[in-house]
C-alpha cells in the first residue's frame, strides 16, 4: 500500500516507530526527540520512496538509534518498558497471560524477560525489537535486513524458543 500523503504514512508507523525506538533507547525523552527526528528525515525524503515504506522508515529509525547511541556513548536502562513487555510475556513461556500471573508475580515475570532478554546476541534482540515491539511483518523485517521473510520467521521461532528456554530458566531461579 502507497500512502497518500505523508501525513497518512505518518498515521499509518508512528506507533510502530515509537515503540521500537521505546524499546532501544528506554525512556520517553530520548525516544520522542528519536522519533520527531526520523519523521523530520523521512519528510524531507518522503517523495523519493517508491516501495516498502516498513523497511525505508525502520532503515532510518535503525540508523537514528545509532546515531543516538554514539552521541551518548553509553547504554539506556529500560525502566519503563514493561507497558510494552507485558503483552508478550505470554510468547515466551505460558499459554496465557492468567496463567502466568498465576505462577509468578506480573513484575518478576517482567524482570525476568528482561534479563532474558539480555542474553540475546545483538541481531536476535533486534529481530525480536522489530517483530514483537514494533510490530513489524516477516517480509518488511527481511527486506530491511536482506533476507527473505520465510527465514525471518525462522529466525524468530528459534529465538522465541530460547527466550522460553532462559525465562523459564530466570523464573525457577
Amino acid at each position: 500500500m502507497r500512502p497518500h500523503d505523508f501525513i497518512e504514512f505518518y498515521d499509518q508507523y508512528y506507533k510502530q516507530v515509537y515503540r521500537y525506538v521505546y524499546v532501544k533507547v528506554g525512556n520517553n525523552w530520548d525516544t520522542d526527540d528519536i522519533v520527531s527526528d526520523i519523521f523530520r528525515k523521512a519528510y524531507e525524503k518522503f517523495a523519493t520512496v517508491e516501495e516498502n515504506y516498513a523497511s525505508w522508515i525502520f532503515t532510518i529509525a535503525r540508523n537514528s538509534i545509532i546515531d543516538f547511541y554514539r552521541q551518548k556513548k553509553e547504554l539506556a536502562a529500560s525502566e519503563d518498558m514493561e507497558e510494552y513487555a507485558s503483552k508478550y510475556i505470554h510468547l515466551f513461556s505460558f499459554n496465557n497471560i492468567e496463567e502466568a500471573e498465576a505462577a509468578w508475580d506480573k513484575k518478576e515475570i517482567i524482570s525476568c524477560l528482561k534479563k532474558s532478554l539480555n542474553y540475546l546476541k545483538p541481531e536476535e534482540q533486534e529481530l525480536i525489537s522489530l517483530k514483537y515491539f514494533a510490530d513489524m511483518k516477516y517480509n518488511d523485517i527481511g527486506q530491511l535486513l536482506n533476507k527473505s521473510g520465510d527465514s525471518v520467521k525462522m529466525r524468530v521461532f528459534r529465538i522465541i524458543k530460547k527466550l522460553k528456554a532462559l525465562l523459564t530458566k530466570c523464573m525457577e531461579g
